[in-house]
């Protein structure tokens, strides 16, 4: 009996919305009829209904393909966005571990060049282009005496005017040029400054190994080149660098091009390092 009695309710319902009715709109001074619609309050459902949908899709087209998004959605970010902030973290960790690298291997190579024993054990802490150098020089006699006859060889003895150098041999001029300041380690200054006139070649005073070719604030361009006998020869304040880690270099030949001080004159800053002890330069050049 219930279930009839809902059937009912239903038809009864049904037949309301159903029931025709008539929409006049009227002129107001003389009542002449304009125009009329036959409805039904299903017709006036469906319509409400299609007006809403129409107008939720436009309002999600408005803010889904305008930039209105990220007005109006808080924390919104497209997809390129998101993935440029990816790529910008994988970059920023790559570059925190190769500054960390070079952080490593300048503080090995300074506690080398004061004379003591680097500490660090860190695998990374040296360049890879310089991980395959071998600079122990752990050689058999017999490359030894090879060598030392060709040191002997390499090295330019002053015999003009009777003058020898106070190091007993004379290297090669990274430029020609004159040294324009004095070596005074007491004060800091573990080297010299060489001027020579602008745009030329600095070249390596010895054969040797490129164990840092890089930029420094303190220091700017920078070249470090190992020689035979642990001898180092450091090149500072270059404005262009030829030559990268690990490379071999012949005395003589160019590793960067010289820079210009506030004078307009070529100049660069030269340390000699034996024994990780600084020397001075003068003493392997004739006056």
């Amino acid at each position: 009996m219930p279930a009839m009695e809902r059937k009912k309710k239903r038809k009864k319902i049904l037949k309301k919305l159903k029931k025709p009715f008539r929409l006049i709109v009227l002129n107001e001074n003389s009542f002449e009829e304009r125009f009329s619609y036959s409805l039904t309050p299903m017709n006036v459902i469906v319509m409400l209904g299609g007006f809403l949908v129409v107008f939720s899709l436009l309002f999600y087209s408005l803010i889904a393909f305008t930039p209105l998004r990220t007005i109006l959605i808080p924390d919104f970010s497209s997809y390129e966005s998101r993935a440029d902030a990816r790529k910008a973290r994988l970059m920023a960790d790559s570059l925190n571990t190769v500054l960390k690298s070079q952080e490593h291997y300048f503080t090995d190579l300074k506690i080398i060049l004061s004379g003591g024993k680097p500490v660090s054990t860190i695998p990374d802490s040296v360049p890879k282009g310089s991980q395959s150098v071998d600079l122990t020089y752990s050689i058999s006699d017999v490359d030894q005496a090879v060598r030392e006859e060709l040191d002997h060889a390499s090295t330019v003895f002053v015999t003009q005017a009777g003058k020898i150098p106070e190091a007993g041999y004379l290297l090669f001029p990274p430029v020609a040029g004159t040294m324009s300041s004095n070596f005074e380690p007491q004060f800091g200054k573990k080297g010299v400054y060489w001027t020579s006139v602008k745009n030329e070649a600095v070249k390596s005073v010895l054969d040797g190994t490129i164990i840092s070719s890089s930029y420094t604030v303190s220091d700017g361009n920078t070249v470090l080149i190992q020689h035979p006998n642990n001898m180092v020869s450091a090149y500072k304040n270059l404005a262009v660098l030829f030559k990268q880690n690990g490379e071999s270099v012949k005395a003589g030949e160019g590793i960067g091009w010289v820079s210009e001080n506030a004078n307009g004159q070529g100049q660069f800053y030269f340390e000699i390092w034996k024994n990780s002890v600084p020397v001075d330069p003068k003493t392997y050049y004739a006056n």
